[in-house]
């Protein structure tokens, strides 16, 4: 924020991120800032949907739902979301094992003779 309010006081343009390119005055595209960004960063293979894929994973760990991510990434169609939303393996690997415990346990208590 401070980054932000700063600029707002040295900046002429009403914009955020202003671009001299653009009909709008605002950055439109950002793949070439990106890809500048990445390259000054040292980063390789990022592209901007990992972030949004990567937010909306943290969101779902979050236990928000899937309304509210979908509402985040700004999808009209909320089934959009499923394919943003990758789930932590070791949350799953989790939900797993309490499931395999529970089926585990059933199979022991169970009694073939009560059935006949």
């Amino acid at each position: 924020m401070e980054i932000l309010q700063a600029r707002k006081f040295t900046s002429e343009s009403k914009w955020v991120l202003p671009s001299a390119t653009s009909a709008s005055g605002h950055l439109e595209r950002p793949n070439n800032s990106w890809h500048m960004v990445c390259k000054k960063a040292g980063i390789k293979n990022l592209r901007i949907h990992d972030l949004r894929r990567t937010l909306a994973s943290c969101m779902s760990d979050a236990v928000a739902s899937q309304r509210t991510i979908s509402t985040a990434l700004n999808h009209m169609n909320p089934n959009s979301t499923m394919y943003y939303n990758i789930p932590y393996l070791k949350l799953v690997r989790e939900y797993m094992s309490k499931a395999t415990q529970i089926i585990s346990e059933c199979a022991r208590s169970y009694n073939i003779y009560n059935t006949i």
